[in-house]
């Protein structure tokens, strides 16, 4: 075997090679002062971080650090940063949702783009759960993306609702209905549910008419919302499920809401308005937010404001003091635009002469305001009243 020879021995290399012509080979050359530095800062710079920082795990805990930061202060510190820029960018937005009805944030588009893009947080926290991200309804819970509602979709309702919360209630075995009956009802209720694809038993109305149910539900099956009981005639479900039939059965059966039956259908919606959960500002929002999900009834539009004239002949004459001389001057002044504009109230002439004969500042001040009504009418109006 030949004795391997290092070819440079005075490079200080490590005798390695990386190719057969032995060109490529590996020093033993000591790092840069530059790279030596910089890592002995970076070994300062963890032992300051280790005490600074929490860092060392002990048993059972571990090492504080000097600052005394964690990352659920920094993210507290964090919120606590965004929600004060919310605050001062959004106040005046705030203030007039505050300070706005329920109306007049629909109409106004600014108020109600706003109130639905900060109220849809809102709902995924409070209301998805049951409801769905969409409001489309969960199992078992009502859908609010449509125009079927229990209890109204109006602005008012939809508040009611969510202030003061529900609790639905139907009776178990409404006058003693038996297991054949249920399960006969509950066929005439889906087929007549189905519109012009049913096929309803007549027959079957009997029951529907004599164990009650028209009670609540009315002659048409249509329900009645101030009581919240539902439509059965639209195939819509309060408790949806696969097998529909054995769903009614057992709402007719079971009923809603009876504590004393383990298998009775639960339906409640918590009353947000009586607890620390929203404000009633966030309460607006949400309102607004419901309402907006594409089952809400309508709003009216504003009624159009009387148009107040500017014509001098309208406005009124002030007095110049308190005195009985110049409340006296302007009274006369506004009565004769009365009598110039046809527009004269029946006593105001009387109270003038009656407080110029007894010099009563009062009686002449009631005067002087009955003939700035008068005058106020007749600017909204533009039209004669009628002469006394």
């Amino acid at each position: 075997m030949s004795k391997h020879e290092n070819p440079y021995p005075g490079e200080n290399n490590t005798g390695h090679f990386w190719d057969d012509e032995q060109d490529l080979r590996e020093l033993n050359n000591r790092p840069p002062r530059w790279y030596m530095q910089a890592m002995m800062v970076g070994v300062v710079a963890v032992v300051i971080y280790s005490f600074y920082y929490p860092s060392i795990p002990w048993f059972g805990d571990h090492y504080k650090g000097s600052a005394g930061w964690t990352q659920i202060t920094e993210m507290n510190e964090s919120v606590a940063e965004l929600e004060a820029y919310r605050e001062k960018k959004f106040a005046a937005t705030e203030k007039a949702i505050a300070e706005s009805s329920l109306e007049d944030i629909i109409r106004d588009d600014e108020l109600r783009t706003y109130a639905v893009k900060t109220a849809k947080t809102l709902f995924g926290d409070n209301c998805a759960a049951c409801h769905g991200a969409a409001g489309q309804g969960n199992a078992g819970f009502p859908i609010l993306a449509d125009d079927d509602w229990l209890y109204g979709g109006s602005l008012a309702k939809i508040e009611q609702t969510i202030a003061n919360g529900r609790k639905g209630n139907m009776p178990a075995r409404m006058l003693g209905i038996t297991d054949a009956q249920a399960d006969e009802l509950a066929t005439f209720l889906i087929e007549t549910g189905k519109g012009a694809q049913g096929n309803p038993n007549s027959a079957s109305k009997a029951l529907y008419m004599s164990k009650g149910c028209i009670g609540c539900h009315g002659p048409t099956l249509a329900g009645n919302q101030m009581l919240g009981s539902a439509n059965l005639s639209d195939s819509i479900y309060r408790f949806k499920a696969e097998d529909q039939h054995a769903s009614v059965v057992r709402t007719i059966i079971h009923g809603v809401n009876q504590g004393h039956d383990p298998q009775t259908q639960d339906a409640v919606m918590p009353a947000f308005g009586h607890s620390s959960v929203i404000d009633a500002v966030q309460l607006k929002k949400l309102v607004v937010y419901v309402h907006q999900l594409g089952g809400g009834v309508p709003v009216a539009p504003a009624p159009k404001k009387a148009s107040v004239s500017k014509d001098p002949k309208y406005t009124p004459v002030a007095a110049k003091s308190d005195s009985f001389a110049d409340v006296v001057v302007a009274a006369e002044a506004n009565y004769k635009k009365n009598l110039a504009q046809n527009a004269a109230w029946r006593d105001t002439g009387k109270m003038i002469k009656e407080a110029k004969k007894s010099k009563n500042v009062a009686l002449a001040k009631k005067a002087n305001a009955q003939a700035v009504n008068a005058l106020r009418q007749a600017s909204v109006a533009l039209t004669a009243g009628p002469t006394f």
